[in-house]
């Protein structure tokens, strides 16, 4: 790769009578006087013959290159300069995680273009978990790559179609799993209870099942498009974390057994997904929203005890049974205590509001569907996507947020408990489950709000 220099190098060593080596070396010693008299460059300089040329090295004692770098205000300390390589697990505007190779999470700040999976090579200074990149290195395998162009392209489009800073923010979180929200609106969202409305979960998939039960069942024509497509919009249009690939579990093993004919045990599919998960992110193990999407998935399948998944069951009780309220019910009853430990408060805005922005959500779902698939590119359906997002707006906007209680810190161990005894009555118990966890909620609330007083 280098054969001008060897040339040169082998044509004066012939003509002196020496070795190669020496010629070499007398050049790069040549070229270093010629550096140094004509720039008055002081300090050991180096020269390396490359294939683009030329370069020129200045080297220095590490305890020089330290004080100079103290004096410029960018390193302090040497051995907290490092090179981390590893998986970006997560996003957050301009926050990133980085997973390790060794099983570390770094987090640090980059305003250049990153995706969750992508790898990366971070240089920088690490104090604890947080590293100051100094230098960021990319790299994107082919599925990465396929991935990142189908959301980009996808994302412009609906970005330009968009009308409002709220429809664009709805519009990332519904339909790209992207949560632009500000911190105040994520409050209120979770303060109203319908924070989980605006996160890829399980309900999301059911919603979007729902799409396909207008095809025949006939040769599987309706398991196959709806495994199809789940799956693209799951590893391509997705960048999902824990609840999405939960559900995509859950309903891609289903699916599996209606073409298959084969019975499908949704308990053994939510363990599937759980080993699974795991198996492939075992950082998830610290997550919250891994621990609620798999408790409130427990927490329907023992409730209604059939062959479909959690989310199937869900749909069918909104539609059928109170808007829902039942399942609501169910989930909240299983998960509160987690979210009371972490957030202090309660909230009873699901059983308030959460109907009417779950209709408004499955329409936004439904259109937004239809505008991917036309790459936005038809009016009716563009204008009904303003219209419902307008319309969600305006109601998140006018929803009073003061439905929800203050709660005393408790213990984390009372959490658990009040989750097993939560689930040890949808267990045990046969008949009017759905009062034992009303009291069971109530007395909840009245021992976290009180407890200082008790």
């Amino acid at each position: 790769t280098l054969f001008p220099y060897t040339t040169l190098f082998r044509s004066i060593a012939r003509e002196r009578d020496v070795k190669e080596s020496l010629v070499e070396k007398a050049l790069k010693d040549a070229i270093v006087t010629a550096i140094k008299k004509g720039k008055g460059v002081k300090g050991n300089l180096i020269v390396e013959f490359t294939e683009e040329g030329i370069k020129p090295y200045l080297v220095e004692l590490q305890e020089e290159f330290l004080r100079k770098q103290r004096q410029e205000g960018r390193i302090v300390d040497i051995s907290r300069y490092r090179t981390l390589e590893g998986t970006v697990v997560n996003r957050s505007y301009g926050r990133f995680y980085l997973l390790t190779e060794e099983g570390e999470l770094y987090r640090f700040y980059h305003r250049g273009e990153i995706f969750p999976y992508d790898w990366l090579r971070l240089e920088g200074r690490v104090r604890g978990s947080y590293v100051k990149s100094l230098k960021v290195e990319v790299k994107r395998n082919l599925l990465q790559r396929l991935r990142v162009k189908i959301h980009r392209t996808l994302k412009e489009r609906f970005l330009k179609s968009a009308q409002t800073k709220f429809e664009k923010k709805l519009g990332s979180a519904l339909l790209f799993g992207e949560n632009w929200f500000s911190r105040k609106e994520k409050r209120k969202l979770s303060l109203i209870g319908i924070y989980h409305l605006v996160v890829i979960s399980g309900m999301h998939y059911a919603l979007l099942f729902s799409f396909f039960l207008v095809f025949p069942v006939r040769f599987k024509l309706r398991y196959w498009l709806a495994l199809g497509f789940l799956s693209f919009f799951t590893f391509l249009v997705l960048f999902p974390k824990a609840p999405a690939y939960r559900a995509f579990t859950s309903f891609a093993l289903f699916l599996a057994a209606k073409i298959g004919e084969r019975l499908y045990s949704p308990l053994k599919a939510l363990l599937w997904g759980y080993s699974l998960s795991l198996l492939f992110f075992p950082h998830w193990f610290y997550s919250l929203g891994f621990w609620l999407s798999y408790l409130a998935s427990l927490g329907l399948i023992l409730y209604y005890r059939s062959n479909r998944t959690p989310e199937e069951n869900f749909l069918r009780n909104f539609f059928g049974n109170l808007l829902g309220l039942e399942a609501t019910l169910v989930v909240t009853a299983v998960i509160s205590p987690l979210l009371a430990y972490y957030f202090h408060f309660f909230s009873f805005g699901s059983f308030l509001y959460a109907w009417i922005f779950t209709l408004l959500t499955e329409f936004f779902l439904l259109v937004g569907i239809l505008n991917t698939v036309t790459l936005w590119s038809f009016p009716p359906l563009v204008e009904a996507q303003h219209i419902i997002s307008d319309a969600f707006g305006v109601l998140f906007e006018k929803v009073p947020e003061k439905v929800y209680i203050n709660l005393e810190p408790f213990p984390f161990w009372v959490a658990v408990v009040s989750v097993i005894t939560a689930l040890g009555i949808l267990i045990l118990i046969k008949r009017k489950r759905w009062l034992y966890l009303i009291l069971l909620l109530l007395l909840e609330v009245f021992l976290f709000h009180h407890r200082d007083h008790l």
